[in-house]
């Protein structure tokens, strides 16, 4: 089979201050630690790799690598004899030796990581295994803020891209009735105006993160002018952003930036391109994309 499947998503880092220099200084102190992050239960994961896209491009260039998903076993519980029907005895564990740099259900994906957008991109899918946003985004979250990076770099702020086809679609429910955002401190030199009006504020008045809610006058709709709009962007790009509303049959709807992250599926000839190439030319389109519809 030519055909392979592609499946990426993309995630906001944002320091302050910043820029594209100390992006890929965090990144680059980040993979000098080589600790394994616990994403959930037995599940942990890796940042194994880290290199330029492009040997030969100037600095501050794409950067990636891969991140190495695997199971941890607790050595010292018990195993279970599917033959005995009972926990394995001493004398039968005595011949068990695995050594400890050796983890089973191993699974790789790649990852660009853009240090003049702040965006990154990581692999959803490959060879037959998933990685999720939410353990993607947990993993890049919890990495990028271990104790020794902030005491260096500050708090590193981890957003999930939303889709934006939902968020348009959440902006365009025929009645809503509250809008609730969560805006973490935005880049000042990139996208709008309005942006940058939001970080310099916060920034003033020593905010970390602000939260904003609209209610609508009873039996009416919360109308959107530009700024609101603007506004919902940025905390979905930075954030969060909740509508909850009315369909135009009167139903109770509701939607969540964090209940629809962004996600690109697309299929490419294996005997025309490999899937690195593939992953490269597809998230050099979407980082194009994002930070056009985020404007």
């Amino acid at each position: 089979m030519t055909e392979k499947k592609l499946v990426v998503g993309a995630i906001n880092i944002t320091i302050q201050p910043h820029s594209p220099d100390m992006y890929l200084k965090l990144f680059r102190d980040v993979y000098k630690l080589k600790s394994p992050i616990k994403i959930s239960g037995d599940q942990y994961a890796l940042l194994s790799s880290l290199h330029k896209v492009k040997s030969g491009q100037k600095e501050p260039g794409p950067i990636t690598g891969d991140i190495y998903r695997f199971t941890s076993i607790d050595s010292d519980s018990p195993w279970f004899n599917l033959d005995t029907g009972d926990f394995a005895d001493d004398s039968l564990m005595d011949d068990i030796k695995i050594p400890d740099n050796l983890k089973p259900n191993g699974a790789r994906f790649s990852y660009i990581f853009y240090p003049e957008e702040h965006f990154l991109f990581y692999e959803g899918y490959y060879n037959g295994k998933s990685f999720g946003p939410q353990s993607a985004e947990k993993f890049i979250k919890s990495l990028l803020n271990r104790e020794s990076i902030v005491a260096k770099y500050g708090k590193v702020d981890v957003t999930h891209i939303p889709s934006t086809d939902k968020l348009n679609d959440a902006l365009k429910i025929p009645t809503k009735e509250r809008i609730d955002m969560v805006i973490t401190r935005p880049n000042a030199d990139t996208f709008s105006k309005t942006q940058r009006r939001v970080m310099k504020r916060m920034n003033a008045i020593n905010v970390e993160t602000h939260e904003q809610s609209f209610k609508a006058i009873d039996g009416q709709s919360i109308k959107l002018d530009s700024d609101l709009t603007t506004m919902a962007k940025i905390a979905a790009n930075n954030g969060m952003v909740s509508i909850k509303g009315k369909d135009i049959n009167s139903k109770p709807i509701e939607y969540s930036t964090t209940s629809h992250p962004f996600l690109s599926k697309i299929y490419y000839n294996s005997k025309v391109q490999d899937s690195f190439s593939a992953l490269v030319d597809l998230t050099l389109s979407l980082k194009d994309e994002i930070t056009k519809w985020f404007k």
